[in-house]
């Protein structure tokens, strides 16, 4: 008696190559954004909506990274979304 599982064979996928080149990419880019980030400690006084904050621009550049960060995930994982609906 054969199964059904015992004719298939399993392998496991490790993902394609330009995966793994924008993995490092995104690794090089945050390692140079945190040695930008620690070499700028300079504080600065931003003012926002009435509101006036005063942190070191490194801080400032990291809060800007993650923020474009939050958007390109949202705005992709709607794209996503939409194209799986169709």
């Amino acid at each position: 008696m054969i199964t059904p599982t015992a004719d298939r064979i399993t392998t496991r996928r490790s993902g394609s190559i330009a995966t793994k080149f924008g993995l490092i990419i995104a690794l090089v880019l945050v390692v140079a954004l945190a040695v930008f980030a620690l070499q700028n400690t300079v504080h600065t006084t931003v003012n926002f909506l009435g509101w006036s904050f005063d942190l070191a621009q490194g801080v400032w550049l990291l809060g800007a990274a993650a923020v474009g960060a939050v958007i390109a995930l949202i705005i992709s994982a709607a794209v996503r979304v939409r194209r799986a609906i169709r």
